[in-house]
């Protein structure tokens, strides 16, 4: 079995104060993924491939309709692929009131983009969230 899976991120930030009591601060980040299992293969305990073809069942419970054989897990190399982007977004705004009391506003946005859906669906999804904060220092 080959499994090999890649992942690159760019990342870039900032974080500045304009003015003494006054801080700002941006994040923008971008990941790129790939993955993938190649060469998976179990071969069959049964001369067909099939247990229902080749073995005899009928002292079995007839509710249990298959057998288990690590040949049927051999179709995994076919929904095995990754491939996803991800952009994310930060960006914070503090105000110190006093030496030790601030308060903090924060926006928050990611986007994940899902190429290869297949065992659970697309997983792709936006999100966006902002955060108040009051911030306290000793």
């Amino acid at each position: 079995m080959n499994y090999r899976t890649e992942a690159h991120t760019f990342m870039v930030g900032t974080d500045i104060k304009p003015a003494p009591k006054i801080g700002l601060n941006a994040t923008l980040s971008y990941t790129k993924g790939m993955g993938s299992i190649k060469d998976f293969f179990f071969a069959s305990m049964y001369p067909t491939g099939d247990v229902k073809l080749d073995y005899n069942v009928s002292s079995l419970n007839p509710n249990m309709p298959y057998l288990y054989d690590v040949a049927y897990i051999n179709g995994i190399q076919n929904y095995s692929n990754l491939d996803f982007s991800e952009f994310d977004f930060t960006f914070g705004a503090t105000y110190r009131l006093t030496n030790t009391i601030g308060l903090g506003l924060h926006y928050f946005y990611d986007k994940f983009t899902d190429k290869e859906p297949y065992v659970y669906g697309d997983q792709g999804t936006e999100v966006q969230s902002v955060l108040g904060v009051l911030t306290y220092r000793f």
